[in-house]
């Protein structure tokens, strides 16, 4: 585990926020250059009206660019890292809160339904975080991809903003949350 290689062999849950948080962001670079693919993929194929690639994954990677395949990778980082740090920064206080409400009796199934409700508040949370982030990055990679319009992450934001307002960054959100 990341957490106990870089803070003294100490499990997570015995971690300080900011240890998850450090052990959160670090973990989330691998896991995003993993994804990247599916990524790019994801866009070309939900916007492939002409059916060029055939509805493969595969076909689609392989008619992407080399140079082409990390366009919205920042946005992709800032999704994936700000649901992770959220998540495990938030779950201690979550757990703790939940246990104030339901007591510390764990019998008759009560911690798989503390452990599930505080995960689903730890859940939201980072999608509280991370949905601004993914819709920048959806719009970022569409206009990139798919409409040939070079953009970057940051002006998009004040673009959707100055057009639609903050509110429609968190577009998705119910869906992201439950």
């Amino acid at each position: 585990q990341i957490h106990a290689r870089l803070f003294d062999n100490k499990e997570p849950k015995d971690g300080t926020a900011g240890t998850r948080i450090a052990a959160a962001a670090l973990t989330s670079i691998p896991e995003v250059l993993l994804i990247m693919p599916l990524e790019v993929s994801k866009v070309l194929l939900t916007t492939d009206v002409t059916n060029k690639y055939s509805n493969s994954m595969i076909r689609a990677i392989k008619a992407t660019p080399l140079t082409k395949q990390l366009t919205g990778y920042v946005g992709v980082q800032y999704r994936q890292m700000s649901w992770g740090c959220a998540y495990f920064a938030t779950i201690g206080p979550w757990r703790d809160a939940v246990n104030s409400l339901m007591g510390e009796d764990e019998a008759n199934g009560k911690k798989m339904v503390k452990n599930l409700l505080s995960g689903f508040a730890a859940g939201v949370t980072g999608a509280c975080l991370n949905t601004p982030g993914d819709t920048i990055r959806s719009v970022v990679m569409k206009q990139n991809l798919v409409n040939g319009v070079q953009t970057n992450f940051m002006a998009t934001g004040r673009s959707i903003i100055k057009e639609k307002g903050v509110g429609s960054l968190y577009s998705g959100f119910g869906a992201k949350a439950a």
